[in-house]
């Protein structure tokens, strides 16, 4: 397809979109574009094999039914609102190893903030502490964005909260209610595990190079895309709304959610969303067990500090711990 004839399909699209679906006459879409009755026929056929569907009503025009479920650069670009992420700074494939990865070269290449890689599917998906993410493919979203923070390397973990955060956001937009942020890194849904977020750096000698914070939220994924042993905690938006989540609007809808938090935490410190996360989290007074390195314990989330730890009140001795790292499960 010739350049003209993509940036035609485009201008077509935005047509059919600003609509808001109403019919549009193909004399109208004709004089727009500046194409003849026939062309416009041949355009919405194109737009038809691209899997659009659009509707042609007898004597009143087109109308855009429903937008096929892609998130390659053409259909994320019209989406995408804000001034980090943009549509030239979006890599997507249909196969890769792991999004974090490849982030993570390219950010050590040196491509900008706002960087953003999604696969529809992962081969090596991680997880923290070197789990495995399963990935089944074209039904999920998969994606890491190259973040270049002016923070201190301990403080690099408080992007996996603004992350958090702005998921729980984007998820209780499309009317899921019930999600709970799970510290540090997990989206709670109907007693499983609805997201997950994976974040890296590279820094040294206090100077942060880079974060890539990957997520993987499960979107539609039916049950039987899993293995057994993840069968039983995997939860989606999907099964939990009885229908089928279009993903692109909810990637775009994230990355604007996210950009908003990220700019005031940047402007203001943590301390500026500290709270909206323990809001949304609903962490003080639960009862928790924690599982570090080389003990466990069970007591009460008292609250997060300043620095987003956590404050836990050990069952027994009530002594009060500072949780560093390490997994932290509603009890």
């Amino acid at each position: 397809m010739s350049l003209c004839s993509s940036r035609c399909n485009d201008d077509l699209l935005a047509l059919l979109q600003g609509s808001c679906g109403k019919p549009v006459s193909g004399v109208e879409i004709g004089r727009c574009l500046g194409i003849s009755r026939a062309a416009v026929w041949k355009r919405i056929e194109v737009l038809r094999l691209a899997g659009y569907k659009v509707k042609s009503m007898t004597g009143e025009g087109y109308v855009l039914e429903e937008t096929p479920d892609f998130l390659t650069r053409e259909v994320i670009g019209r989406l995408l609102r804000g001034k980090i992420f943009l549509p030239h700074r979006y890599h997507f494939f249909s196969e890769i190893e792991s999004t974090n990865a490849y982030a993570a070269r390219l950010a050590a290449e040196g491509e900008p903030e706002g960087t953003v890689v999604v696969a529809d599917h992962q081969t090596r998906g991680r997880g923290r502490l070197g789990r495995v993410w399963e990935s089944p493919g074209n039904v999920n979203l998969y994606f890491s964005m190259i973040l270049r923070p002016r923070v201190e390397p301990q403080h690099t973990a408080q992007m996996t909260l603004i992350s958090g955060l702005a998921l729980a956001e984007t998820v209780a937009g499309i009317g899921v209610k019930g999600v709970e942020i799970k510290w540090p890194n997990d989206l709670l849904l109907d007693g499983g595990k609805l997201a997950g977020i994976l974040t890296e750096m590279a820094a040294e000698e206090g100077r942060v190079h880079h974060v890539v914070v990957g997520v993987g939220l499960n979107v539609n994924a039916a049950k039987v895309a899993y293995s057994p042993e993840i069968q039983t905690i995997a939860r989606s938006l999907g099964d939990h709304l009885q229908k089928t989540v279009k993903r692109a609007p909810l990637l775009a809808d994230f990355l604007f959610r996210f950009e908003g938090w990220y700019r005031r935490y940047l402007d203001d410190g943590f301390a500026s969303i500290r709270e909206a996360w323990i809001e949304s989290s609903g962490i003080r007074g639960k009862q928790v067990r924690v599982n570090l390195m080389k003990e466990s314990f069970s007591g009460e989330a008292l609250d997060m500090d300043g620095e987003g730890f956590l404050l836990v009140r050990r069952h027994g001795d009530r002594e009060v711990r500072r949780v560093i790292a390490g997994d932290v499960t509603p009890l």
